[in-house]
């Protein structure tokens, strides 16, 4: 079943609009998408930013995840102020 992951990151005195900028342009250019990520959203309204990623599956996020997390230290970027998960269900129409 598709799994999303919203992440998002408040603005403050050291990490604003540009530096999130620069750390989404940093993570773009270290590769292609990784596996079973659907869809990529990126965004802020000038007071927090947000990543939100649909998943192929539940394993999929989780594995992507593992694999990311060694590079988290040497990103431009606070921890997260907020992380949420969850099953996708959708009814078309």
């Amino acid at each position: 079943m598709p799994f999303c992951t919203i992440i998002e990151f408040d603005f403050g005195d050291t990490f604003g609009p540009d530096q999130f900028a620069d750390a989404m342009k940093l993570a773009d250019d270290r590769g292609p998408s990784p596996e079973g990520r659907l869809s990529l959203i990126r965004g802020s309204d000038g007071a927090t930013a947000r990543v939100i990623e649909v998943w192929r599956s539940g394993a999929d996020a989780r594995a992507f995840a593992e694999q990311a997390a060694p590079l988290l230290p040497d990103m431009p970027m606070p921890p997260p102020t907020r992380v949420s998960a969850f099953e996708v269900t959708y009814r078309r129409g």
